[in-house]
């Protein structure tokens, strides 16, 4: 089968778990006999060519346009470059299917890429463009649409951004920006994700679930081989982006409130990654101002191999998300690597993490219950290891890596060869 993935990031210049998905299931799909060929950005890139294809690999070209920089939206470049990246955009696509003839497109991540994309490749490909959705882009506002119709924060530019707005929706309405999308073939990552998309009129009722999943052998060496430890200090993690949405914030505030109990010389907590600068100064800031930046280091992003080493040193993950995650794979690993998952159940958290089964809870930037669940952990260390085990037994059964890329392989082949019918549900090889 030939593969043609779509996706706005592709590791190693990726900014979460769902582009990390991508790659780990084209190099799955590769591995098992398919040709894939990955389009994606060039965020990262720094215009470098392409990147050469061993046997058994997935080619990859970073040639696609954002419609704006990661962290920062600049409106004079929605005027001056937005056209002409676009049509270079389309170019691209056409070209790429136009040479590389797929049986089957797979649109992955979407977010910061134009909507034109995946519009294209559905006229060009009719049924057979396929959707593995980890977001709510199909929901969200475009980003170009989004920036024009929000009021600014700085109150004095208010007056000179009105009539730029104006124009800037105007042109948008002028090309029927953005285009409606069929999503024939969707599967997403939880059914929290599902049913939010299906109930907003963004995914038809045809949409179904296939859950994620991770490599969990190569955490359990190191969680196997966890040493001993020769002092009472509980090792915390946090490890993904640094944003806002994140809630990292919750944790350091958290060790403010242990520092209240006289229990903050137990406690170290490591936040591993990187973000929005800003959001990465004020966490600074903020453990100054609670009095805990001794207990509190700030580590830079790691190459992702590194991450299941890393893991096996510490005792606690801290999951601290505020808005509604479709199904963090941070959780999974932590999880993988004997860790005691202490976390929010925002979004399809629910649906893995049970508190007093599996882990342990708290409400959304709670910090008071934060520390209360932390302060449980330190002084319940047989219930600690008990919901560690648990943890990582469900992430063996039903959470694997192998798992994730059979299904998606058996889901492409399905539209591939029967690109009319639309999945009302997947086959045998869905998880339970």
């Amino acid at each position: 089968m030939r593969i043609l993935f779509l996706s706005n990031f592709y590791p190693p210049h990726a900014l979460g778990g769902y582009e990390q998905w991508c790659q780990e299931v084209a190099d799955g799909l590769s591995a098992r006999g398919h040709h894939v060929f990955v389009l994606t950005s060039r965020h990262g890139a720094n215009g470098e060519p392409p990147e050469p294809v061993a046997a058994g690999e997935p080619y990859v070209r970073r040639t696609l346009h954002l419609q704006a920089d990661v962290h920062y939206y600049r409106p004079l470049d929605f005027f001056s470059q937005r056209r002409t990246q676009e049509r270079e955009n389309l170019d691209e696509l056409h070209g790429a299917i136009e040479h590389f003839n797929p049986d089957v497109i797979m649109v992955w991540g979407m977010w910061n890429l134009s909507h034109m994309l995946p519009y294209l490749a559905e006229q060009r490909m009719g049924d057979r463009v396929c959707y593995y959705v980890s977001s709510y882009w199909p929901l969200d506002l475009d980003l170009h649409i989004q920036y024009w119709t929000l009021p600014t924060r700085r109150i004095w530019l208010r007056p000179f951004k009105k009539p730029f707005a104006a124009l800037a929706l105007a042109q948008l309405r002028a090309e029927e920006y953005p285009p409606p999308l069929r999503f024939d073939h969707a599967v997403c990552c939880s059914n929290y994700v599902r049913n939010t998309l299906v109930e907003q009129g963004a995914l038809p009722e045809s949409a179904n679930v296939l859950l994620g999943g991770t490599e969990p052998d190569l955490f359990l060496e190191y969680a196997a081989n966890r040493r001993t430890k020769k002092n009472n200090v509980l090792q915390m993690i946090y490890f993904g982006r640094l944003v806002h949405d994140k809630g990292v914030h919750t944790a350091i505030e958290a060790l403010g409130h242990l520092r209240e109990r006289q229990l903050l010389q137990r406690v170290k907590l490591t936040i591993l990654g990187n973000g929005h600068p800003d959001y990465e100064r004020q966490l600074r800031e903020l453990a100054k101002e609670k009095g805990v930046q001794e207990r509190v280091q700030f580590a830079r992003q790691i190459p992702r191999e590194d991450i299941v080493k890393v893991l096996g040193r510490f005792d606690l993950f801290l999951f601290t998300s505020i808005w509604p995650e479709p199904m963090a794979r941070s959780v999974m690993e932590a999880m993988a690597a004997g860790l005691l998952v202490i976390g929010t159940t925002v979004g399809g958290q629910g649906e893995m993490l049970k508190h007093g089964h599996n882990g342990l809870t708290f409400p959304a930037e709670n910090a008071t219950v934060l520390a209360d669940r932390i302060d449980q952990a330190l002084n319940e260390p047989a219930l600690r290891s008990q919901l560690a085990k648990a943890g990582q037994n469900m992430v063996i059964e039903q959470y694997t890596l192998e798992r994730m890329i059979i299904e998606i392989e058996q889901f492409l082949m399905s539209v591939a060869w029967n690109p009319g019918q639309r999945l009302l549900a997947l086959p045998d090889f869905q998880a339970r």
